[in-house]
């Protein structure tokens, strides 16, 4: 009997049974290549307009980050191969923040979520309501 605590005992130990035992989130964790695609949003420019966009990015180990996008505001004009750069600032429980500055000067830090091989972020700028999803374009981690 002994032996079959003991044997039950480190198998609980051995596993991740608890949700506290799971790796915390690092912005190293997002190095590779990814793209994302913005949902319909707005924006106060052109006031009544959806705008919307979708691009890709790569993250180094330390969560810099440079990509380009496309970016199409309804009823006025598509503005193709838009650069950005920025960075990532991931907390423990895999939320945080993701700054960037566009190559026409927009500077903007969105709410994230690390859900694995993607993220979910949120705008901060209320002139520029929108939410995206990205997803991871390799296996690297």
């Amino acid at each position: 009997m002994k032996t079959l605590m003991t044997l039950a005992f480190a198998l609980l130990l051995g596993t991740n049974a608890f949700a506290g035992d799971e790796p915390d989130c690092t912005a190293r964790m997002l190095a590779g290549r990814w793209m994302f695609a913005t949902d319909v949003g707005k924006q106060t420019f052109f006031p009544g307009t959806d705008i919307t966009a979708i691009g890709t990015f790569r993250v180094d180990r330390f969560g810099k980050l440079k990509g380009a996008f496309d970016a199409t505001v309804g009823g006025w004009m598509h503005l193709p191969g838009l650069t950005f750069s920025g960075e990532f600032i991931v907390n423990p429980d895999c939320t945080g923040t993701l700054s960037f500055v566009t190559s026409n000067g927009r500077t903007r830090t969105d709410s994230i979520v690390i859900l694995g091989d993607r993220i979910r972020g949120m705008s901060q700028d209320v002139q520029f309501v929108w939410t995206y999803e990205a997803r991871r374009m390799d296996d690297r981690h």
